[in-house]
């Protein structure tokens, strides 16, 4: 794995805008520099990067009243790791997923390294790995110069998660060709139902929406009731 890999991902995550400031290419550098070798240089990580998303989707949404992103495993992950965070994330580039993974491999290798803990992200109990975490999200190694990676991977884990969760998986698919779209009951609650969003419109919704506005006038031009103008 090289650093060039870790920081063209940084680059592309930053200009599609999910961040600016919030990770700097220098601190990854100089991540790279301090502890890259002890990482990457002599061996390969054996983390698998889906196990470590598969923890942070835990604590992200986590199981209680509702269901949470465990209650779809191992689909979930699978979804989230082949085709949510090297298509939609990264537009389908291998160079950018391997220094994702990387990174995402570095979130669960270093505690023991940087000296924060005895056990690695996926070692520790969930509680711990709910603090952990929590730390970095909210800045906690900016001193340990190990910030900007760990940050990097906490983001990609937040995204990637919610982001495949509550787009109604694992009824997220839209059927080919059909001119309505419409969502299959499911067994266990989804994103969908637990934040209320009903779905796309239907057929009885579209004609009653037509049926509405079939003699609303338009007219042209400005409209005098928009107070902006």
């Amino acid at each position: 794995m090289s650093l060039d890999a870790i920081l063209a991902a940084h680059k592309d995550l930053s200009r599609r805008g999910f961040f600016t400031r919030t990770v700097k290419a220098a601190g990854i550098a100089l991540f790279w520099e301090k502890y890259g070798d002890r990482l990457f240089g002599q061996t390969v990580s054996k983390t698998d990067p889906a196990a470590v998303i598969a923890a942070m989707g835990n604590i992200i949404i986590p199981i209680d009243d509702d269901p949470g992103y465990a209650s779809f495993e191992p689909g979930i992950t699978k979804y989230t790791m082949g085709s949510f965070i090297p298509q939609v994330m990264l537009g389908g580039d291998p160079f950018l997923l391997s220094g994702i993974n990387s990174v995402i491999q570095a979130f669960n290798d270093l505690p023991p390294v940087i000296g924060y803990s005895t056990n690695t992200f996926l070692q520790m109990s969930e509680f711990a790995q709910s603090a952990y975490y929590g730390s970095v999200l909210a800045g906690g190694f900016e001193n340990y110069g190990t910030q900007d990676v760990m940050f990097l991977a906490a983001f990609v884990g937040l995204f990637a998660t919610k982001g495949v969760f509550f787009s109604n998986y694992p009824n997220h698919l839209a059927t080919p060709g059909a001119e309505f779209q419409v969502v299959p009951a499911s067994k266990i609650k989804t994103g969908w139902e637990i934040i209320g969003f009903k779905g796309p419109v239907g057929q009885a919704e579209e004609a009653q929406l037509r049926a509405k506005y079939k003699d609303h006038t338009v007219l042209p031009g400005m409209d005098p009731n928009n107070p902006y103008i």
